[in-house]
């Protein structure tokens, strides 16, 4: 029993330096992005100096600590496990970097659904979900189903109904809003235009955003 817990002992340590910095890392973290939330100004312009100045010192605040467990370790030795505090200080920001670069192809992928023509065209009166309506949960389905290959004018507006009013086209006959842009920061707007050949008939059709 001595020797089995002579022998867990490192990993314990090791275990405990690593959440120790994740956590540390973690909560810094929080309060560095809801800063806006958390001090009494309306904008980041009104804030003093100092105030502004505290919140940067939150932010490099777990990078200040490796640097304390770093001394410790020159003081007190391989029991402080400074390659564990490193990691689980990394952690947190190696995860959120994944999120901005992952999460909007994850969140994409898993709101698709097949083209629905109904669903498509009662988008135009009413969007229960304006965050991932049908049209752009669809789009790339009928895309890829090549449905809208050679349609006329006439049918393409009764498979799609009619186009929505926006911005100018880009060079395409009819433009349908999809919704806001897929992407980490979701500021302009999808659409789906359609252009048409001289036999009227449908050249090509691509995603734009505004």
């Amino acid at each position: 029993m001595m020797k089995r817990s002579l022998a867990e002992s490192p990993w314990k340590q090791r275990i405990v330096f690593f959440f120790a910095g994740a956590i540390f890392a973690f909560v810094c973290g929080v309060l560095y992005l809801a800063w806006m939330d958390i001090v009494p100004y309306a904008t980041h312009d009104s804030q003093p100096a100092s105030v502004k100045t505290l919140r940067e010192l939150v932010g490099w605040l777990p990078w200040m600590a490796f640097v304390t467990v770093l001394v410790l370790r020159s003081v007190k030795g391989p029991r402080i496990r400074v390659g564990f505090y490193f990691l689980g200080t990394a952690t947190p920001t190696v995860i959120f970097v994944g999120w901005m670069v992952l999460g909007p192809s994850v969140a994409d992928l898993v709101h698709r659904r097949p083209f629905d023509a109904e669903l498509w065209r009662k988008q135009a009166i009413s969007e229960p979900d304006t965050t991932w309506p049908p049209r752009l949960c669809m789009v790339n389905h009928l895309i890829a189903s090549g449905r809208l290959e050679g349609l006329s004018h006439g049918e393409v507006l009764e498979l799609l109904g009619p186009p929505s009013q926006g911005p100018p086209l880009a060079g395409a006959t009819y433009g349908y809003y999809l919704g806001p842009e897929r992407g980490f920061i979701r500021i302009d707007s999808e659409w789906l235009l359609i252009a048409f050949g001289e036999d009227g008939k449908v050249s090509h059709y691509w995603l734009a955003r505004d």
